[in-house]
């Protein structure tokens, strides 16, 4: 039996070759107005900007030090203070940026993305692509589904093809993707559209998947969607942003602003809402001066392909990991060599139709922050090679500012408080100034000024929460979608509260990441873990936040026998590490986050008002079929249905290359041994080594059903039974 005859794609769909002409042309026809503007002075304004603002708040803490008396810490803590407070002003600023965009066309009843022109050709042939790593099957098929459905709505069916990119180790789970892909071929019509590839050998992660399938099938296609296990994506957008990069052919990729949706623990709900209420204003800020220096987030984004598979192949970094050997972050350099060959990258951050799932633990937050902490931190590398253009430079020296921030206000906090144990200790009185630079034109003591400094930096936090809501002010159809205008106050005040509790906590886990890195421990590539589930278990919390309670005690215990004025400056700090243990398990559950959702509060768009895609993948999730034979038996998993399904086997036989293995000796004892002995004695490389070729797999299906009960394994004969049960029912 060989159902999978149109599971390959064509034969045609060889790898790219001849593409050194890959450039973009000077004069695109047409081009979009998006699509036609000069970087250089709103580069300038912006960064601009958020120099002089944060050139004055560093002024009024030089002028505050230097009342107290500067020192060699004191130089020290001003030099920290600067770079963590230009950060801060960078942040505001974009927002700020974003706000003034997009007010006007709020308060007009939207901001809605720009429009290709009008064309009647069809859209080139697009792959779309799942890359998937031992992640939950039926959603990964479900979002697949979800997007076929919308592009077939749209009329476009005909334009695109669809692939699941597997690296999964799972033995079980490679054999229960193969055949959730049949189930979904066969519910949709979908043999010889919608393709399934298993690497044997998982050569650098996801880029090296994504690379491997430029190889082999680029040169079919002209555009790439590159999607992630939890993707989502609208047809109508979809063919909106083909049809862009055909009108604007400098563009080399298109990338979405994905919203987060199905937020079900206290964790994802917020992080949810946060993503939805802020981010299409700092996207708009942050798209004002890039222009087409953008940066691609790795999913959720259009890709030309000829000049991606001619200039994005990543080069190897001097060194060995975790700092150098294969970039981990592949999705910055990726951009950065585009725009590199000349090509560009832009951001498009309008759109609604682009969705993905986020962690729903703090704990399973820290463990993604891990991988992309080495990663970004790798990058460091790159802001010293030649030819990369300057705003590139500058998305990956935010990038890693984005996690050596965490160390530094780690040091800002341990240098405060040194400063104020050496003072008290040393029994010196410190003689101060009647007024600094500040007392020339108004008259502050000297606790009046450093309130001034705390209100300053609480303004420049608090300010991008009070401009999204009133760009919502401003569109009340849209404030609606988030519960209202007052619901969505509340909101934000629970996300302030949350985020100052949870700031701390990740700033211990990214100041260890990066001592872990300097002590040469690389991250390991794991699946992340999605959905609620059960939440995080007390003995789990206490062992990641363990260690940063302890430290909140003995740092809480010093600081009030140093100084009260210290205790209660260190307190949202040390509150935070103090109560981490129970914030890590309750937001980590369900339960509270679906109160708040009752109560009409952390809404948002995807929860009130659900795209049609949204809704299918939850119609589809709760009306899955199993992809496998589901026996009483427990052990009936997928390499034992594998072996002893005759569809599921004549199935998988199919989708593996003949590998000529089947007279290798060593590979007959092992599946000798399997027969004889059962799964249990074996590594899953060995059984992933049988169940990569056809031959063998045939033959133990063949033997095992021929033998004697007595000559096979416990293991089989339970499984034969399980499987001749239900039809003998």
């Amino acid at each position: 039996m060989k159902p999978v005859d149109d599971s390959a794609p064509p034969a045609d769909a060889g790898p790219l070759a001849g593409a050194a002409t890959s450039r973009p042309p000077e004069t695109p026809p047409a081009p979009h107005p998006r699509f036609d503007r000069h970087p250089a002075w709103r580069l300038i304004l912006v960064f601009g900007s958020a120099g002089v603002l944060s050139l004055a708040g560093c002024v009024l803490m030089a002028d505050f030090l230097w009342r107290l008396g500067f020192n060699g810490a004191r130089l020290l803590l001003f030099g920290l203070f600067c770079i963590l407070f230009t950060m801060l002003c960078l942040g505001f600023i974009h927002a700020l940026v974003g706000f003034l965009l997009m007010f006007p066309r709020e308060r007009r009843g939207g901001y809605p993305p720009p429009e290709a022109p009008p064309s009647k050709k069809s859209i080139p042939t697009t792959a779309l692509v799942f890359v998937v790593y031992n992640e939950n099957v039926a959603r990964v098929f479900a979002g697949l589904r979800a997007i076929y459905r919308s592009i077939e709505r749209e009329g476009q069916l005909g334009s695109f093809e669809f692939f699941v990119l597997s690296d999964t180790r799972s033995p079980d789970r490679w054999v229960e993707e193969e055949m959730a892909w049949v189930h979904l071929c066969r519910e949709v019509g979908g043999f010889g559209r919608i393709f399934y590839r298993h690497r044997r050998d998982n050569v650098n992660k996801k880029s090296g998947n994504i690379a491997d399938f430029c190889r082999t099938w680029g040169g079919r296609y002209t555009y790439m969607i590159v999607c992630d296990a939890d993707s989502v994506m609208a047809g109508a957008d979809i063919v909106r942003m083909t049809r862009l990069m055909e009108a604007n052919p400098r563009i080399g990729i298109l990338q979405t602003a994905p919203r987060i949706f199905g937020g079900e623990s206290l964790w994802g709900r917020i992080q949810q809402f946060s993503n939805g209420l802020y981010g299409r204003m700092f996207c708009a800020g942050l798209d004002f001066w890039q222009c087409g220096v953008g940066n691609y987030w790795g999913h959720n984004a259009v890709i030309r392909l000829e000049p991606f598979i001619e200039y994005c192949d990543l080069p190897d970094l001097p060194g060995i990991e975790p700092f150098g050997g294969k970039i981990l972050s592949h999705d910055f350099v990726e951009a950065a060599l585009m725009r590199k060959a000349g090509w560009e990258v832009w951001l498009l951050y309008e759109l609604e139709g682009s969705w993905e799932e986020g962690p729903q633990s703090l704990i399973e937050s820290a463990k993604r922050d891990r991988r992309w902490c080495q990663g970004n931190l790798q990058h460091t590398w790159l802001l010293f090679s030649k030819g990369l253009h300057p705003a590139n430079k500058v998305h990956l020296l935010m990038g890693i500012l984005g996690y050596l921030a965490s160390p530094l206000w780690l040091m800002f906090l341990a240098l405060s408080t040194w400063v104020a144990i050496d003072h008290n200790w040393s029994g010196l009185t410190t003689i101060l100034p009647a007024q600094g630079f500040v007392g020339e034109f108004v008259h502050l003591s000297l606790l009046q000024h450093g309130l001034l400094v705390f209100f300053i930096t609480l303004v420049l936090l608090l300010g991008p929460k009070l401009l999204a809501w009133l760009l919502l002010a401003a569109n009340p159809a849209r404030a609606r979608l988030f519960g209202g205008l007052f619901k969505t106050a509340v909101g934000i005040a629970i996300e302030f509260v949350f985020s100052t509790l949870v700031a701390p906590v990740l700033m211990l886990f990214h100041s260890r990441f990066i001592l872990f890195m300097f002590l040469g421990r690389s991250v390991e590539w794991k699946a992340q873990k999605r959905g609620a589930g059960e939440g995080t278990g007390w003995v789990e919390a206490i062992a990641a936040h363990g260690g940063q309670t302890l430290l909140a005690v003995a740092w809480a215990a010093l600081a009030w026998e140093t100084s009260r004025m210290l205790f209660w400056w260190l307190s949202p700090v040390l509150l935070g590490l103090l109560v981490s243990i129970p914030f890590s398990v309750i937001t980590s559950l369900p339960a509270p986050g679906q109160w708040l959702r009752r109560m009409g509060v952390l809404l948002t768009p995807a929860q009130s008002s659900p795209a049609p895609e949204l809704v299918e993948l939850d119609h589809a999730l709760a009306n899955v079929p199993p992809a496998l034979p589901s026996p009483a038996d427990p052990a009936f998993a997928g390499l034992t249905a594998a072996v002893i399904d005759p569809y599921v086997n004549g199935v998988h036989v199919s989708l593996q290359e003949a590998s000529g293995a089947d007279h290798d000796e060593n590979l007959q004892a092992l599946a000798d041994r399997l027969v004889q002995q059962g799964a249990t004695g074996l590594t899953d490389e060995e059984v992933r080594t049988l169940l990569s070729d056809p031959q063998v797999m045939i033959t133990m299906h063949r033997k095992i059903w021929a033998s004697a009960f007595r000559d096979v394994a416990p293991h089989w004969r339970r499984a034969v039974d399980a499987y001749r049960r239900p039809i003998a029912a």
